[in-house]
């Protein structure tokens, strides 16, 4: 039986250098991605990488934020499993891909890989590797975007993703399938590399925008106050 085929979605806006190292690691994984769709939030991407792939197309996403593109990426996929790569991160062991398909072949719903914070200011790069499930994640996101994989057809259950929490989509989404009883498997190992810099949006000068919409994310679940972390801060605190 043939694995499960992936489409490789990658939001961008203004990092062509980062986003060519994010598709080249894409382009050298062991199982081929049968789509990588980029969806540009501003512009310069179907220019930096025409020819690259045929696998490969660009979307506009006429500048309506990264919840949206994400949005967009996953209505123009037709394949079986969606997975999602940030412009400034990238896949950092050949068989990412592979060990996904093979999972939910196994029986996942949605994969999750560790991962490596790696830090623009040279400071020494540092392990992410958590497990999760629907307890855990009531209390922290502990599921790195870049790291999963899941079965497209989750949102036809499911629904999409909240635009409304455009700093915790992700969190909400990874409740969502954990709380419907999906099933997910954690690859206990470090598969794709976090870059750490001053445009990440966990940066400080988004504290009180991150704050206000983990209380709208906290009030939808119906969890009680959960303080303000980034997976930095966690994965700290987790060594302590």
């Amino acid at each position: 039986m043939s694995p499960p085929s992936i489409a490789v979605i990658i939001p961008t806006k203004n990092r062509l250098g980062f986003l060519r190292t994010a598709v080249d690691s894409v382009l050298a994984q062991s199982l081929p991605a049968r789509e990588i769709i980029v969806v540009d939030d501003s512009e310069g991407a179907a220019a930096a990488l025409a020819g690259l792939s045929p696998v490969l197309s660009v979307l506009d996403n006429r500048r309506r934020g990264p919840v949206p593109a994400r949005i967009l990426g996953v209505s123009q996929a037709t394949s079986d499993l969606i997975a999602f790569l940030d412009d400034d991160d990238w896949l950092s062991h050949a068989d990412h891909l592979a060990d996904a398909a093979r999972s939910v072949a196994a029986g996942a719903d949605l994969v999750f890989s560790d991962g490596m914070l790696i830090f623009e200011d040279g400071s020494p790069a540092e392990p992410f590797a958590f497990d999760a499930d629907a307890r855990s994640l009531e209390a922290n996101n502990t599921i790195l975007i870049s790291a999963v994989a899941y079965r497209r057809a989750l949102h036809g259950t499911l629904g999409g993703f909240d635009a409304a929490l455009p700093y915790y989509w992700d969190w909400d989404w990874y409740l969502r399938v954990a709380r419907s009883g999906a099933k997910l498997t954690h690859i206990s190992r470090p598969s794709i590399s976090i870059r750490v810099h001053t445009q990440n949006m966990s940066g400080p000068e988004q504290e009180a925008a991150r704050r206000a919409n983990l209380d709208r994310f906290s009030e939808k679940h119906g969890l009680p106050f959960i303080p303000l972390k980034n997976h930095v801060s966690l994965a700290r605190e987790d060594r302590r």
